[in-house]
């Protein structure tokens, strides 16, 4: 199972085929030269991002700003590049050797003007079937990142509805939206089961856009237990355990 497991591409095809579950999944293609473009171009914002990678390694959003000129940002670096040859070779520079896809950006809304998306943990216990979402929470890009991920970006944590009010979309109906996020999660999670059936636990990167649409970035079969143990929340930590546990 390992190697599935860790493989993106094989979890978002099998999600994508899912007709309850695709259309909350972002338009995804291998990357080669053909798909990029033409996703960059129908886009006009993509990530590109390795199959195998983890923690926001080797994340790059690519930008069309017209004119023949693109915008690159790869770690907290980001640079415009005149000409589609001169933008595809340094893109090929950082990806080196290593399989990636490339996605549409999904616009995330943000918090002090940094973008944000959300960790969801999917439990059940070993003698149940029923999928429970056990734990949320947000993950703020640190400054000058586009990626969330807290070790990499030095990004900040905050439990869910708190982090909300404090958002660009903090209008919208918190309730609402937390019902649409658990859907989302427990749906991905119940087609995923049919891959890794004896699986227990999920972490699930959700984001929406600035008018509240639910997107699922990634799964995670392994999701690491180092958000929530920073978040300081003693009481969503023992419960995601206790699941873990049980």
């Amino acid at each position: 199972m390992g190697t599935v497991a860790k493989n993106k591409w094989i979890k978002y095809e099998f999600m994508k085929r899912d007709a309850s579950l695709a259309p909350y999944l972002p338009e995804t293609k291998r990357m080669n030269r053909p798909s990029f473009w033409s996703l960059l171009k129908k886009h006009r914002h993509v990530m590109v991002k390795p199959v195998w990678g983890s923690r926001g390694r080797g994340v790059i959003q690519v930008s069309d700003l017209g004119n023949g000129r693109y915008a690159v940002h790869y770690e907290n670096r980001a640079q415009v590049i005149q000409g589609r040859e001169n933008t595809y070779r340094y893109i090929q520079k950082i990806m080196g050797s290593a399989s990636y896809m490339v996605q549409r950006r999904i616009t995330r809304p943000t918090i002090n003007n940094r973008p944000f998306d959300m960790r969801v943990i999917v439990q059940r216990k070993k003698s149940s079937s029923q999928w429970v979402v056990t734990g949320k929470l947000i993950k703020v890009a640190g400054k000058g990142y586009i990626v969330s991920n807290n070790t990499r970006s030095k990004g900040t944590l905050l439990k869910f509805r708190p982090g909300l009010q404090r958002s660009s979309i903090r209008h919208l109906p918190a309730s609402a939206l937390e019902s649409k996020i658990n859907k989302v999660s427990l749906l991905s999670v119940r087609r995923l089961k049919a891959l890794f059936p004896e699986h227990r636990i999920y972490g699930l990167d959700v984001a929406t856009d600035p008018g509240g649409r639910v997107s699922i970035i990634e799964a995670n079969l392994y999701p690491a237990m180092s958000h929530f143990r920073k978040l300081k929340d003693a009481a969503l930590y023992r419960r995601i355990l206790a699941y873990k546990r049980g």
